[in-house]
């Protein structure tokens, strides 16, 4: 039997990294054992769902190199591949459940369910909810309040038992299992049957899911056996922590802007003001009322600071390269078999197998991925370099963004070697763009400019009236005009040179190789700068 495996989000925002581990694992499961990987779109909460947020995920996906067989937008066997577009599908199991007596109508309003769970509280006990009996007035007079049924499953009677393929054995007592909803009272299936019923469907013979994930599958595997099905084999994979230790959550962006705003000594009402949110809105947001996304990104933007990438888009604004990330996702809860952590695709997907899955959760170290993705950079061809750069520049405003391909593969060439990230890079590059007006640190400005009655503010001016010169600016030729310089005039010792040179032009002692530092920038401009260094330093 052809393994099929699917990945199944639900349109309500961005991909959370978790769930990109969830596809990835899926698609290489898919792709060690010869099989198919499915998309489909869990878009049953109509309050929630939208196009943007289904676009967006399949956009990740795609940006990730996660490609799918099957999916809403290049159809397949189990077409449609949205929850949506089956409604009739559902509606035909469930009048079966109806018909077995494996499912039944259930009328209790919210607040008469609050009222249950409160008294299994007070009795510490949990809430389960068990078939009543209602008489023939008291549904007349629902029908009349205009309240809707829920349709709810008869709870097993028997222990739910299945081999998970990472975890082993699971057994969930039967008195652990309630009678949970399957239909919602507007008419929609609940998660539980229409993944079911998809599943079935779409011949779906491995489902790989988080272990967050474990306490549905007992209702799941019930669910097959009242509609008469096999169940497809079932693997939960660790969950993602981060280094603190806590799940890793978009509320993590509302705390890192808590943080930021309390760090930024900023009163209240500016930041307030700042922002274009009322005083009030604002110190809902800072006592915990609410984790709004949007309020997060705005206090990082207004201060300058830069919220934890949680989603995949994250990620991608940041300036990873898909294909560290995707290795570096493939480490979370899953080993080679060996030490080795740089991993090409081929070869993730030659070694991929379910029993080297881990049990325990996961860390989501940031720093071993950046180092990570510092590696991918650096191994790259500056093609590839320069099309992430060009990627960076098509969610941020670049400073590179209007460059043309000869001058981004210079610029890439040039910085990469010390880049962790596109972001970084970009952080590196700055003074192409604009001359420094600010020198340092003071110890440098000491050794390299002043020490020896000014000997490096003398090279300098001596270095201008060389480059003023008529020769070809290339670095090759400023190579070969300042090494005579140096030769001539500092018994060729290259340092009393370049290290002012790079204050001039950088505003510090560091940058790239200074010949080919000089070299993207134009004749005028090195001049204009060496020019002002030295007015500023005579000042």
């Amino acid at each position: 039997m052809q393994t099929r495996c699917r990945f199944a989000p639900s349109p309500t925002g961005q991909l959370h990294v978790g769930g990109a581990r969830s596809a990835l694992f899926n698609v290489l499961f898919a792709r060690a054992t010869g099989g198919r990987f499915v998309l489909r779109l869990e878009d049953t909460d109509r309050a929630r769902s939208s196009v943007a947020s289904e676009q967006s995920i399949m956009r990740d996906l795609e940006w990730l190199g996660l490609g799918w067989d099957e999916g809403p937008n290049c159809g397949g066997p189990g077409t449609p591949y949205r929850q949506s577009e089956r409604l009739e599908i559902y509606q035909k199991h469930l009048e079966e459940m109806l018909a077995s007596g494996h499912a039944y109508e259930a009328w209790e309003s919210q607040d008469e369910l609050m009222i249950l769970r409160k008294a299994a509280e007070s009795e510490k006990r949990n809430f389960l909810y068990r078939r009543r009996s209602y008489s023939d007035a008291e549904i007349t007079q629902y029908k009349a309040e205009g309240r809707k049924p829920v349709l709810r499953c008869v709870g097993s009677d028997q222990d739910i038992v299945f081999l998970d393929e990472v975890l082993g054995e699971i057994r969930v007592p039967a008195d652990d299992m309630d009678d949970f909803v399957i239909r919602k009272a507007d008419g929609f299936p609940t998660y539980h049957f229409a993944v079911v019923v998809d599943d079935h469907h779409m011949a779906v013979t491995h489902v790989l899911r988080a272990q967050e994930h474990l306490k549905n599958t007992a209702r799941h595997i019930q669910l097959y056996s009242q509609l008469g099905w096999t169940p497809p084999k079932h693997g939960h994979m660790p969950l993602i922590f981060s280094m603190s230790g806590g799940k890793m959550s978009k509320r993590d962006k509302a705390k890192a802007a808590r943080a930021a705003a309390r760090e930024s000594g900023m009163e209240r009402p500016e930041l307030a003001e700042k922002i274009g949110m009322s005083a009030d809105d604002l110190q809902r947001f800072m006592k915990k009322k609410n984790d709004d996304l949007g309020t997060a990104v705005a206090i990082a933007q207004a201060i300058g600071v830069q919220l934890p990438e949680i989603d995949v888009l994250d990620f991608r604004r940041s300036g990873y390269l898909p294909e560290a990330l995707v290795n570096f996702l493939s480490l979370l809860g899953w080993n080679p078999g060996d030490d080795k952590e740089i991993l090409s695709w081929e070869e993730l997907v030659g070694l991929f197998t379910l029993d080297r899955m881990g049990k325990t959760a996961a860390k989501f170290d940031r720093d071993k991925l950046e180092w990570m993705n510092g590696m991918y950079i650096r191994a790259a061809s500056l093609e590839r370099v320069v099309e992430a750069m060009r990627d960076y520049a098509a969610f941020n405003t670049a400073l590179w963004a209007d460059e043309s391909p000869a001058r981004l593969i210079a610029i890439a060439g040039l910085f990469r070697e010390r880049a962790t990230t596109i972001r970084a890079l970009e952080g590196q590059v700055g003074w192409l763009y604009a001359a420094p007006t600010e020198y340092g640190p003071n110890k440098s400005i000491k050794k390299f400019l002043l020490k020896n009655e000014g000997a490096g503010l003398a090279a300098l001016e001596k270095t201008a009236a060389i480059l003023g010169g008529d020769f070809d600016w290339s670095e090759g030729e400023l190579e070969r005009v300042l090494m005579a310089f140096c030769e001539a005039e500092l018994e060729g010792k290259l340092g009393q040179l370049a290290q002012p040179l790079r204050i001039a032009l950088t505003g510090s002692p560091v940058s790239p190789p200074i010949f080919a530092s000089l070299a993207l920038l134009n004749r005028d401009q090195v001049l204009q700068r060496i020019q002002h260094c030295l007015a500023h330093f005579a000042a």
